[in-house]
C-alpha cells in the first residue's frame, strides 16, 4: 500500500512539481529515507493523483511507524513539507525557470509561481477555504471581512518584543533561511518554502519574491529583503514600490508604516506585501480634489486620513510622495495631540500602490504611534473596548478595508447566538469572558432569534469600521485639519 502511495507522489511531482524525467528515483530514495523503508517497487500510476487523499495516507503510516505524531498538527505539516520537497526543484532551479517565464510577461511568471505554491501545498488552500469572508455595507465603503483560520492572533506588545530578538535562526519567518528549514515549535513549515530572486530599485538580486501561506486575498504576494534589516519608509521605500510595479504592473503592492503599533506583525524585516486584488479603498469617495502640474491629488473619504496621488509621469509622482512623506514627518499639532517626536519619532504613513490604467496611484494613509499612560496601545491605535474582535497592530491590509479578523471568533460567536437564543449565561464560558459588555449590549435590544446570525456580522463589520476610525490621526479634529496640511504643502 505505502508502495503504491511513493509511486502516486512521483506522478504528482512529475505532473505538477516539475520533477525531472531523471530524478524520480532520486525523489524516491529521499521520500524512503524519511518513511525508514529500504525498497521500493516502481508501479504504473495513470489516474490522476489526488494530492491530500494521497499525503494523508503517507502521514497515516509515518504516525503507525512512529515517525511523528500523528496527533500533531505541527509535526504533520512539517513531515509534509518535507516530503513536498523531495518533489521540487531546488530553489536555484526554480529561479531559473520563473526568469524564463517572464521573458514571455510577468503575469506568465506569477501565475507559473503561484500554481506551483498552491501544488505544493505551501499555500494552504484546504485550510484557506474554511475562512469566513463577507461584505460589511460600511459608511464609507462595502468593507471585506474575514475570519482566518490559519494564523493566530498576535498582541501588539509580543510583536515589538519579537522585533529585539537577535539570537535566532533564522531570524524571522521572512528570512531567506527558511527556505528548506524543518519545522519547531517557533516555525512553520517551510522545507517546500520557494523565493524567488527579483531586482528592484538597481538592487540586483537583493530581494526575494514568495506567496503568503495564509493568503487573505488573490494571490497574497510579499516581497522581501535578503538581508534581515529593519521597516523603513522613506523617499528609497516608494521608489522600491514604482519599480516593483513597473516590473508587475498586475499587482497591488505596499508597505506596513515600520514603526510599533502602526506597523505590521514582523517589523524586523523589511518588506512589502500586495496581490491581484480590488480592495475596498478604491472604492472610496473623494471629499477634496487638488492639481499641481502632472499630479493629481485626492482626500478620500475613509476611516482613516487617506490622500491618493496620481500620475502618469513616474518621477513627478516620486517627487510628489516624497514631498508629502517629508511634510507629514515634519508635521505636529499639539492641539489635535497629533506629537511629532518625543524620545521616537511617531508619524510616519503606509503606502501602498496600484496602477489605473496607465496612471499610478498611491494611497497614502498617515500614521502615528504616540502612546500616553492612559492609552499604552497609541492614541490613535483601537480603543480596548473593541479588543476582543481585534487586538493586532492595524497594517496595510486592514487599512486598505479588509479585516483579518482572528480564528477564534467563529466559535465564539456562535457560542454567543446559543447564548442569546437558549437564554444560557455567558459568563459560565472562559472565552466569552472578553465579549461580556458587548453580549449584555446585544441583550439589551431583543433581537429575533432569525435575525441574530446576521446581525452579529453586521455588529463584527461594525466594530471593524470604529477600529479603523480609531487610527484616523485627524480624529481629534476635522477633515479640515487634514484640508489645510494637503493645502499648505502643494
Amino acid at each position: 500500500m505505502i508502495n503504491t502511495r511513493i509511486n502516486q507522489l512521483i506522478k504528482y511531482g512529475k505532473d505538477f512539481l516539475y520533477l525531472g524525467m531523471d530524478d524520480d528515483y532520486y525523489a524516491v530514495n529521499q521520500i524512503l529515507y524519511l518513511l525508514k523503508l529500504n525498497k521500493f517497487t516502481k508501479e504504473e500510476i495513470t489516474d490522476t493523483v489526488d494530492f491530500f487523499e494521497v499525503m494523508e495516507a503517507v502521514l497515516g503510516f509515518a504516525s503507525k511507524q512512529g515517525i511523528i505524531d500523528g496527533a500533531s498538527i505541527t509535526e504533520r505539516d512539517a513531515f509534509e513539507s518535507k516530503i513536498v520537497d523531495c518533489l521540487m526543484p531546488r530553489p536555484s532551479e526554480l529561479d531559473r525557470m520563473f526568469k524564463k517565464e517572464y521573458k514571455t510577461g510577468p503575469l506568465t511568471a506569477t501565475t507559473f509561481f503561484h500554481n506551483l505554491s498552491k501544488a505544493s501545498n505551501y499555500i494552504k488552500t484546504k485550510r484557506i477555504e474554511k475562512d469566513i469572508h463577507y461584505l460589511y455595507e460600511g459608511k464609507y465603503a462595502p468593507l471585506d471581512i474575514t475570519i482566518n483560520m490559519s494564523k493566530p492572533e498576535k498582541d501588539p506588545k509580543d510583536i515589538k518584543k519579537q522585533s529585539l530578538f537577535t539570537d535566532k535562526y533564522p531570524m524571522c519567518p521572512l528570512c531567506m533561511e527558511n527556505m528548506g528549514v524543518y519545522q519547531s515549535t517557533q516555525l512553520a513549515p517551510r522545507s517546500n518554502h520557494r523565493v524567488i530572486s527579483i531586482t528592484l530599485n538597481h538592487e540586483t538580486d537583493a530581494w526575494g519574491f514568495q506567496y503568503s501561506p495564509y493568503a487573505y486575498f488573490n494571490e497574497h504576494v510579499i516581497i522581501l529583503r535578503k538581508e534581515h534589516s529593519p521597516m523603513y519608509v522613506n523617499e528609497r521605500t516608494l521608489a522600491e514600490l514604482v519599480d516593483f510595479i513597473n516590473k508587475f504592473p498586475h499587482y497591488t503592492i505596499g508597505s506596513n508604516a515600520g514603526l510599533p503599533i502602526v506597523g505590521g506583525s514582523i517589523l524586523g524585516h523589511h518588506h512589502f506585501q500586495g496581490g491581484r486584488y480590488d480592495f475596498p479603498i478604491e472604492k472610496a469617495r473623494v471629499l477634496q480634489k487638488y492639481k499641481k502640474r502632472k499630479v493629481e491629488y485626492e482626500i478620500l473619504d475613509w476611516p482613516l486620513s487617506v490622500i491618493r496621488v496620481s500620475s502618469d509621469n513616474e518621477n513627478a509622482l516620486l517627487d510628489a510622495t516624497s514631498d508629502l512623506l517629508c511634510a507629514w514627518y515634519e508635521y505636529e499639532n499639539k492641539d489635535l495631540n497629533i506629537i511629532r517626536r518625543t524620545d521616537e519619532d511617531h508619524n510616519t504613513i503606509t503606502p501602498i500602490l496600484k496602477l489605473n490604467g496607465a496612471k499610478y496611484q498611491f494611497y497614502i494613509i498617515l500614521r502615528n504611534n504616540y502612546s500616553t499612560k492612559e492609552k499604552p496601545y497609541g492614541l490613535f491605535h483601537p480603543r480596548e473596548e473593541y479588543f476582543h474582535i481585534k487586538k493586532e497592530n492595524i497594517g496595510l491590509i486592514e487599512v486598505m478595508g479588509m479585516a483579518i479578523l482572528p480564528g477564534r471568533l467563529i466559535n465564539e460567536l456562535d457560542l454567543i447566538e446559543s447564548c442569546l437564543i437558549e437564554g444560557k449565561n455567558p459568563e459560565d464560558y472562559p472565552e466569552l469572558v472578553k465579549h461580556l459588555p458587548w453580549i449584555e449590549s446585544l441583550k439589551q435590544r431583543n433581537i429575533p432569534a432569525e435575525d441574530l446570525k446576521q446581525t452579529l456580522k453586521n455588529e463584527v463589520g461594525d466594530i471593524f469600521e470604529k477600529v479603523l476610525e480609531d487610527c484616523d490621526v485627524f480624529k481629534y479634529g476635522t477633515k479640515e485639519d487634514l484640508y489645510r496640511f494637503l493645502e499648505k504643502l502643494i
